[in-house]
């Protein structure tokens, strides 16, 4: 019955004008699109590209070379105002990387980014190996760019100026400790940087923050933002506009699956020590604006665009104003189960670290596994459009 609907719909469009067929040989690689639903899903793939992976990107990207500044000032001036400042400056480069996170495909994954700078929990044995060998530290700007154990990126500097939820107290902080910070803050900019060049495109980016990748022979990468743009066309790895769309699906669905059962789950239904531990940003006590951010990452996904705040609403040619025309219910499902699952986890006592056994947790738990089984049901409609 959709099927048939969408030909009325397309029908309509070309009778009003707004679509211009062109006449393509079944081999021609390039086509236009011409169908209700690809017209609609290329928009909706331009809008996620365009108004929500490229300028989170980019946002983290800036936040990122900040926070570097502020380390390498607490390094060369170590004061507790400057630790003070950088980790005002963590939390919020911290909140930008966490809204990325609905779309962890693309440069995220293949570059082994996301492994290489959110791998917790950090190892505080390893960590005071590195710190104490001597060779590695001469050369640690060098060595943060190879290491994937969990001693870089955001947790690696976490634990260095963060102690139970506040600054670190400078006294504290020895000069080695504070030299590898800069190294990982360097290294952690650069990661960001590398994410904003390939969504949004090399000539896209500043020619400073071009400088940058380039000495760090970082600037050679596939581009991933034209890649999506293209789904369907010829280059693209995406065979159709709607695989495009789907994987932008999969990337909601894989976080969502992960906040829930992993983040929050593992802790709370965990016996053993590693489940106990296995607690994000726990040093910053941040872990639960960190599940609340990657909800919104969900939902900025969702109605296109970037958001901060709690109450955006979908966008014109937006996924869920998609999926409202071919199933009204499967769109009203997803939103009651947005507002129900953020007030769930904002609803869990903080600091996680310290309450991650409380029965609010798991209500919390439950209401991210019904958004995520609102998104699955979506994403079949839309496979099946």
């Amino acid at each position: 019955m959709k099927r048939y609907l969408n030909s009325i719909l397309a029908l309509s469009l070309i009778v009003s004008g707004s679509v211009i067929l062109s006449s393509c040989g079944k081999d021609d690689p390039d086509p236009t699109p011409t169908s209700y639903k690809e017209q609609i899903l290329t928009t909706a793939n331009a809008q996620f590209v365009n108004d929500v992976v490229v300028p989170t990107y980019r946002n983290l990207a800036d936040d990122c070379l900040e926070f570097q500044e502020a380390i390498d000032a607490l390094k060369e001036n170590p004061t507790q105002a400057n630790v003070n400042k950088a980790c005002e400056l963590w939390k919020k480069a911290r909140k930008d990387w966490e809204l990325s996170e609905a779309f962890l495909h693309g440069a995220a994954k293949v570059y082994d980014i996301d492994p290489h700078i959110d791998t917790w929990p950090l190892v505080v044995t390893d960590l005071e190996n590195l710190l104490n060998n001597d060779a590695m530290m001469a050369n640690i700007d060098e060595v943060v760019a190879n290491l994937n154990t969990g001693l870089v990126g955001f947790h690696g500097v976490e634990y260095i100026i963060f102690r139970d939820g506040q600054p670190r107290a400078i006294d504290a902080i020895p000069a080695k400790e504070l030299a590898y910070a800069s190294a990982v803050a360097g290294d952690l900019a650069v990661s960001c940087l590398r994410l904003e060049a390939s969504w949004a495109g090399h000539s896209k980016i500043s020619a400073a923050k071009l400088a940058i990748l380039e000495e760090a022979e970082r600037d050679d990468d596939y581009e991933y933002g034209p890649n999506m743009l293209n789904a369907g066309k010829a280059g693209s790895t995406f065979r159709s506009v709607t695989d495009g769309t789907l994987q932008i699906f999969d990337g909601i669905i894989t976080i969502l699956d992960e906040v829930g059962p992993t983040k929050i789950g593992r802790p709370y239904y965990g016996t053993t020590a590693d489940d106990i531990n296995y607690i994000e940003s726990p040093h910053s006590w941040n872990s639960i604006t960190d599940f609340h951010d990657n909800l919104l990452s969900a939902r900025n996904v969702y109605y296109g665009a970037y958001s901060t705040a709690d109450d955006l609403q979908p966008q014109t040619g937006s996924l869920s104003r998609y999926v409202a025309q071919i199933d009204k219910q499967k769109d009203d499902d997803i939103k009651a189960a947005f507002t129900k699952a953020l007030a769930a986890v904002d609803a869990m006592p903080r600091p996680f670290v310290k309450n991650f056994k409380d029965p609010k947790v798991e209500e919390a738990i439950k209401a991210i596994a019904e958004l995520t089984e609102a998104f699955t049901a979506a994403r079949l409609a839309v496979r099946n459009q």
